[in-house]
């Protein structure tokens, strides 16, 4: 392409500071630091850089930005399992499963039901799971809104608070009181507590490779532009 790349324009960085703008300040304000309005439009500036060397090099290229894009992520070479294995083994701390619960549960929803009719409704079938009237299957099959009964196995920061604190409070091999939520009425049938415990690299190969991947494609992305981004006049 022709050099010096042009300069973004006074329109174009006061645009772009107000389009980040509400990013910008709250991640400024989640790191407990106050926004600083230079700073803001050092960003914006930097962004249109970034995106005038891409635009200018894809017209040079004859490839639309996109285009130019992908061809340069392709030439990132691939993540062998060797490499996700090494990395693996160098950051045990990064693969640790959290304390996590195995649950089941039964639901009446709020839409469908008044409080007093689904408090009523739950506490006589706990009493009737309690004494083995009914197995939890035909419970949840006869009550249940919800179709599918089994929440598998889950860390906390999973669920609505209420019934988070409910599944981890409970005794394994028990069925908790009523618990309500912003969804409605449940009965949670908590099966196990799971410790937090190292994970297996088989457990987490496929995500760690691919996220060594994007890594490594946005890390070609930015040697691209911050070569060239001493060639503005």
């Amino acid at each position: 392409m022709s050099k010096p790349y042009p300069q973004p324009t006074a329109e174009a960085i006061e645009a772009e500071v107000n389009r980040l703008k509400p990013r910008y300040e709250a991640f400024m304000q989640a790191n407990g630091e106050a926004p600083d309005p230079a700073q803001l439009r050092d960003w914006a500036t930097e962004n249109l850089r970034e995106q005038i060397i891409l635009e200018c090099e894809a017209k040079a290229a004859g490839k639309t930005v996109d285009a130019l894009m992908k061809a340069i992520v392709a030439e990132v070479p691939a993540v062998t399992v060797e490499e996700a294995r090494a990395y693996f083994k160098a950051h045990p701390d990064e693969f640790i499963a959290p304390e996590r619960v195995r649950a089941r549960h039964i639901v009446l929803h709020r839409q469908e039901h008044e409080p007093a009719e689904a408090m009523t409704t739950l506490l006589n079938l706990r009493a009737k799971l309690l004494t083995k009237e009914l197995t939890w299957a035909e419970a949840a099959a006869q009550v249940s809104a919800c179709a599918q009964d089994d929440l598998g196995v889950f860390p906390r920061g999973a669920m609505v608070e209420a019934f988070e604190q409910a599944a981890f409070a409970a005794e394994e091999e028990t069925i908790t009181d009523v618990v309500e939520t912003e969804f409605g009425w449940h009965l949670i049938y908590v099966i196990a507590h799971l410790p937090e415990e190292p994970m297996l690299f088989e457990e987490v190969k496929e995500r760690l490779m691919a996220s060594m991947r994007e890594a490594r494609e946005r890390e070609a992305l930015e040697r691209f532009v911050d070569d060239r981004k001493a060639c503005f006049k």
